[in-house]
């Protein structure tokens, strides 16, 4: 199982957004996904309505819950959630705390690498507590980049933190940055994404874009991942994550074989 901590130093940057809407289209690709909310502010489950109850991370790391037990299973087989559980405000400090050096996560994540493919952990906008603790514990790190002027300005941190935690030991690695919320018809979002490509190696940064689009915050009130929203009419933009759930399998080798080979109609 591949472990990546979806990761950005800005808030409000569609890290939430992209965390369940990738997890979605992996899962239809046939990967076997569990998606990890880290934050203790309960930034998935704060997307997701009727998701039920469940102790997550929080029972598991505090009453020693059975990391399986706390999974929450969706209308897609391949899909699970593990919400962050109950975390009071008075507790979110000693919360991320108990999570900072990624032991904890690391052997949830041992736990349920015989289950799924791929974790995608969620995490607190920042690099401290929790949000260490998923990269300590993770084999890739994934940031959006935000397409706006102040956002860019975040990636040294951003590229500072994984060295760090390699030098430590730590065996995370770049994923690469996904450009988000662009704004193809506004010239300073389309001058960032131009520099991002200019000044980035091209196998830091995904071919895949995410535009700015009205139908992700309708899916957010939702409670729902993009594809989701309608029963016959799918959001442009929710193609927009198939595509980045391809190419981040093929970059991940997380599919196998020829990309472009016609799959059977029959199993």
């Amino acid at each position: 199982m591949k472990t990546v901590a979806i990761v950005s130093q800005k808030g409000g940057v569609g890290k939430t957004t992209l965390a369940l809407n990738l997890g979605f289209s992996l899962a239809k690709l046939g990967l076997r996904v569990v998606l990890v909310d880290a934050d203790p502010q309960g930034g998935i489950g704060h997307s997701l309505k009727g998701s039920g109850e469940s102790p997550g991370l929080a029972g598991y790391a505090t009453h020693g819950t059975r990391v399986r037990d706390a999974l929450l299973r969706t209308r897609i087989p391949e899909f699970n959630i593990l919400p962050v559980g109950d975390v009071p405000p008075e507790y979110t400090q000693d919360f991320s705390s108990q999570f900072a050096d990624g032991m904890v996560l690391a052997t949830a994540m041992d736990d349920l690498s015989a289950l799924f493919d791929v974790a995608l952990i969620d995490t607190p906008a920042g690099f401290n507590g929790v949000t260490l603790g998923a990269l300590r514990a993770s084999d890739l790190a994934l940031s959006p980049v935000q397409a706006e002027p102040i956002a860019l300005r975040t990636l040294p941190q951003l590229l500072a933190v994984i060295g760090a935690l390699r030098e430590q030991g730590a065996h995370v690695e770049l994923a690469g940055l996904v450009l988000s919320m662009l704004q193809q018809r506004n010239s300073d979002s389309l001058a960032v994404a131009e520099e991002v490509w200019s000044r980035l190696p091209p196998e830091l940064v995904f071919e895949t874009t995410i535009p700015r689009d009205p139908a992700v915050l309708a899916a957010s009130s939702a409670g729902v991942p993009l594809a989701l929203t309608h029963r016959l009419h799918l959001p442009p933009v929710a193609l927009s994550f198939d595509q980045l759930a391809a190419e981040f399998a093929q970059r991940t080798g997380l599919l196998t074989g020829d990309a472009d080979e016609p799959l059977s109609l029959f199993a």
